[in-house]
């Protein structure tokens, strides 16, 4: 195992740790160090792949808790977002990428430590709107979980199905990505290669995560995760 293969899959194994523990902090957390030793249009598509397995297992723990009614407007908004969103990342330079996703963890941090509930609740229609502009989060960034969290923090949905709800959408969501990925031929011989080399790492991290997640304090972790990502965010922007 060559020296970059290792450096990639320290990051992947922390990510998926955080994923088990939260559910959605893999992208958000791999994708600001990565960006630091490779490009963002290599390293998007690799942590695309590796997300649809994190969801997976994810899902498979999960199965029999979705609310399929909730996430079908969330959906059928993000199929349309997708491809815009990868074609966003195809025709656009890496600085402003790095630009819109500095801004983006910063605000979404902000967002999750400091407001709780938003003060009403939206329509159900607008969750077309909402998963549109997950769907595109995703194709550019797979980042589909801003926009989606701050919809359903506005529903009234037992945890239960709020939880499964979520990870349901993103494990269909990055399905979409990947097969949009592999259409436009973003997916190569050498990221799938990648891919394969660091599933051991994925697993042992969502192992790791579900263990701590039944040790750690959930809260404090939570504000220690989003003060850390809005300072990833800063850097982003400075870089």
């Amino acid at each position: 195992m060559n020296l970059e293969i290792f450096l990639i899959g320290i990051v992947v194994f922390f990510a998926s740790i955080l994923q088990g523990m939260f559910g959605f902090a893999f992208m958000l957390v791999a994708l600001p160090f990565l960006s630091y030793f490779m490009s963002i249009k290599v390293a998007v598509p690799l942590l695309s792949l590796l997300f649809v397995l994190t969801s997976a297992i994810m899902t498979f723990q999960l199965r029999g808790k979705f609310a399929y009614r909730n996430v079908m407007p969330l959906l059928i908004g993000a199929l349309f977002g997708i491809p815009v969103g990868i074609h966003f990342i195809l025709e656009f330079s890496e600085r402003l990428i790095k630009t819109v996703l500095g801004i983006l963890f910063i605000v979404y941090s902000v967002y999750s430590l400091f407001i709780r509930i938003v003060p009403f609740r939206l329509p159900a229609w607008t969750g077309y709107i909402f998963g549109f502009f997950s769907g595109a989060l995703g194709g550019a960034f797979n980042l589909t979980g801003p926009p989606i969290v701050l919809y359903i923090s506005a529903q009234q949905w037992s945890k239960t199905n709020t939880l499964g709800s979520l990870i349901f959408f993103f494990f269909v969501t990055s399905v979409l990505v990947v097969i949009f990925h592999f259409v436009v031929g973003n997916i190569t011989y050498y990221l799938s290669f990648t891919f394969l080399k660091l599933v051991p790492f994925v697993i042992a991290g969502m192992l790791l995560g579900s263990h701590f997640f039944r040790k750690i304090n959930n809260e404090n972790y939570r504000k220690g995760l989003f003060v850390f990502l809005i300072i990833m965010g800063a850097m982003l922007l400075i870089r």
